[in-house]
């Protein structure tokens, strides 16, 4: 009896230090393993996963490992693209400002120096005022520029009727479309209820429209029509200024970009980039149609 009990006692410590050594040498296996796979992570290997790996928990590891580098390579990627979209905001920005600046400092020392006429001292005065009314509307434009990209300006937008959103954008241009002797018509049309933010919408409007008096001509005009179509309404705005080309169709949406048609008018590239960021934060989105020399027309689609 003693014998079988101390036979099953041998065979019981043969088996566990037997399965001691193989757990060592599993444990041992599986930390070279993943040694491997993390040397490899860090010396950023592009072949990490060409090998096979027979242990499925090692093959999700290395699957992960993969994941986690090309997330890292992503996140470079994005902080770099950010890095150089602030770099080229700021520049812009910089460019934008410094001609009124440059105006306003020189025009005020020609003041300080006192030998110029009375006509002369008023002609500088309002240069100068000029010179600040634009700063003021480049600094108003990027205030709102960063705060619906940012998202610190929620649109709200409900359905509500869009003739008196286009009445009142009208109405907010009109000075200076009687200024250049432009008339503004809106055609007859079923006052519809749209997805809109009115205050917003109003601004988009109004941004495209005082783009249409810019680039017209005196005695132009601009004529504004809407269409109910199955899924949009669409708002259109059509001038007979001096057009927009093809080239650029795609570009004048973007943040202070000016066609090469129009580098000798004023402006900061702003108005249009805030009426196709306004109208995409309601779920809408903005075209443009254009002859150079006949006409231009900027078709705005809010959902129905």
């Amino acid at each position: 009896m003693l014998l079988i009990i101390f036979s099953i006692l041998c065979t019981a410590i043969v088996c566990c230090a037997a399965a001691i050594f193989f757990c060592r040498r599993y444990v041992r296996s599986t930390f070279n393993s993943v040694d491997k796979v993390l040397d490899r992570v860090l010396a950023k290997d592009s072949t990490l996963l060409s090998g096979t790996t027979a242990e499925e928990r090692l093959s999700k590891l290395t699957y992960k490992a993969h994941r986690i580098v090309e997330m890292c390579v992503l996140d470079v990627a994005q902080t770099n693209e950010e890095k150089e979209t602030i770099q080229g905001f700021i520049a812009d920005m910089s460019h934008q400002m410094k001609t009124p600046l440059a105006g306003i400092a020189m025009y005020a020392d020609l003041l300080q120096e006192g030998n110029i006429s009375p006509e002369e001292q008023q002609e500088f005065l309002s240069r100068i005022k000029f010179g600040t009314e634009k700063l003021q509307w480049i600094m108003d434009g990027l205030i709102k520029m960063s705060r619906l990209e940012a998202g610190a300006i929620q649109l709200a937008p409900v359905r509500t009727r869009i003739k008196q959103t286009i009445s009142d954008a009208v109405a907010g241009i009109s000075a200076a479309a009687t200024k250049k002797d432009i008339r503004i018509s809106i055609a007859d049309f079923e006052d519809v209820q749209l997805y809109h933010d009115t205050k917003w919408t109003q601004e988009a409007i109004v941004n495209v429209l005082e783009n249409a008096v810019k680039y017209t001509k005196a005695g132009g005009e601009i004529d504004i029509a809407v269409e109910s179509l199955p899924l949009y309404t669409k708002i259109m705005i059509t001038d007979n200024g001096i057009g927009i080309n093809k080239d650029d169709w795609h570009l004048i949406f973007k943040r202070f970009y000016r066609g090469q048609n129009v580098k000798d008018n004023e402006g900061a590239g702003l108005g249009l980039y805030l009426a196709s960021l306004i109208m995409q934060k309601q779920g809408g989105y903005i075209m443009v149609d254009s002859v150079p020399g006949k006409f231009t027309t900027f078709s705005l689609f809010l959902k129905n």
